[in-house]
């Protein structure tokens, strides 16, 4: 086979070939292939698969823990929240009910605590919230936010729910003290406003002067918004009322009646069931449908509101007595100088009978009761006022009484630090402000009193 290239020609090495034999076949060439077996190839592509699915599963998880992070990132910043804890295992609470013989003062570190909820002492801070072994004081968790404050908290559903003055609200889980929801509620609430939280049911409720806001307990979700009625200019921020199927908020300065107005809202939908002209100091909860007061001018008052029109009963009772307690159609009444409580049991229909009658000792006053448990918990005390006068120490006892009988169960002494701000104390009232979870505690009730000044009693 002759080559000719730049004028030259030669014969090249295949010159032996045939001419027109044509290029040689490819397979006259070819490596043999080796036949696999089907094991073989089944091995084969479970390996690729294999290698394939450690690759997506690696570059899933690279992704994952980027995002993770940095939701994380972005979580903490866009709420600025500050979190510790918890430590150690989960505070058992003391006991399920009030304690029958409460004596042993609990130590509640430099300030009160708001609330005692199972083993935990939850202390109010100017940021969050503040959890405490209720058995050693120790810090369990704590929750705060910075570049806002506090305006108030209730407990709900395992959680305690803080309501901010940047208008968010937030569910801290108590176990772990994590959020488990945000929602925002409001642009922005005035540290001074008054606005309050409460829980009703499965729903918290956000307590504004111009608008009621329900929302899930479980998730946060807004599930109505409630504007006063027409015919009221607000919504007071009084605790309500919690009857079967409705919470009783009071309005006020409404047209038509002496100021005031009360309305049952139905917790799950906002929508208002009944109302009635509010012309008492207040009512309280007689019984499921049942609300009870006791006026100014001395009558007792029962309305019904089982109904979406009330039906109202009253009954003269005394110009010289002051509603003090109410509990499971029992209502606690005290004389004017606060020197004796009696119990009364209270019908429907307004009707009363006297169950007992407790006079407190010489130079002291009976404070405000609480009944739980069949047992009515009451302060005796000398006054801050008299006390400076007779120039002698303060000194303070509880009684636990049968809520039955009156008869006395337990007495004991309350310590002399409930009058470390007597200056201050000069218009206010003892009161028991909680009794539940093995404890009670006991401090003073008024505008002036600071929040330091109360108790908490163990057995």
């Amino acid at each position: 086979m002759k080559d000719r290239l730049d004028g030259w020609t030669w014969n090249s090495g295949d010159s032996d070939m045939e001419a027109g034999s044509g290029p040689p076949s490819r397979d006259r060439y070819a490596v043999p292939r080796l036949r696999r077996t089907l094991a073989q190839s089944a091995r084969a592509a479970a390996a690729w698969i294999h290698a394939r699915w450690i690759r997506l599963v690696t570059v899933a998880t690279v992704l994952a823990l980027a995002i993770g992070g940095w939701q994380t990132y972005a979580y903490l910043t866009r709420y600025h929240e500050q979190m510790t804890g918890p430590h150690g295992a989960f505070p058992t609470a003391l006991g399920a009910a009030a304690p029958e013989r409460p004596g042993r003062v609990l130590a509640s570190g430099d300030d009160a605590p708001a609330a005692v909820v199972g083993g935990l002492v939850l202390h109010e801070r100017d940021n969050g919230i503040m959890a405490n072994n209720v058995r050693t004081d120790r810090t369990y968790w704590h929750y705060g936010r910075e570049k806002t404050a506090l305006i108030a908290e209730t407990v709900v559903s395992g959680a305690v729910v803080l309501w901010y003055a940047d208008g968010l609200a937030v569910s801290v889980d108590l176990r772990s003290g994590k959020p488990r929801w945000h929602t925002k509620v409001a642009e922005r609430v005035r540290e001074d406003s008054g606005d309050r939280v409460w829980r009703a049911g499965g729903t918290v409720v956000i307590n504004q002067q111009d608008r009621l806001t329900g929302l899930s307990a479980r998730d946060g979700k807004q599930l109505w918004s409630a504007a006063p009625p027409r015919e009221c200019k607000g919504w007071d921020h009084r605790p309500p009322l919690e009857l079967s199927g409705a919470e009783a908020f009071d309005a006020t300065r409404c047209s038509g009646s002496d100021g005031d107005g009360l309305y049952g809202v139905d917790p799950a939908s906002g929508r208002s069931r009944w109302h009635i002209e509010d012309r008492t100091i207040g009512y309280g909860r007689l019984g499921d449908h049942t609300l009870v007061s006791l006026t100014e001018t001395g009558s007792l008052v029962t309305v019904d509101v089982s109904g979406s029109r009330p039906r109202t009963h009253s009954s003269f009772l005394s110009h010289d007595e002051y509603l003090r307690g109410i509990s499971d159609g029992m209502v606690i009444v005290s004389s004017g100088d606060n020197t004796s409580v009696t119990a009364r049991q209270v019908r429907n229909d307004s009707s009363s009978t006297v169950l007992w009658t407790v006079k407190a000792g010489r130079g002291r006053a009976l404070g405000f009761p609480r009944t739980t448990d069949g047992r009515v918990y009451i302060p005796q005390y000398r006054s801050p006022v008299e006390a400076k006068q007779q120039k002698v120490p303060g000194s303070a006892q509880l009684l636990v009484l049968d809520a039955r009988t009156g008869h006395e169960l337990h007495r004991a002494e309350l310590p002399a630090s409930l009058y470390r701000s007597s200056d201050n104390l000069d218009v206010s009232t003892m009161a028991v402000l909680g009794a539940k979870y093995g404890v009670v505690r006991v401090g003073w009730s008024g505008f002036l009193v600071s929040p330091e000044d109360q108790v908490t009693l163990a057995e």
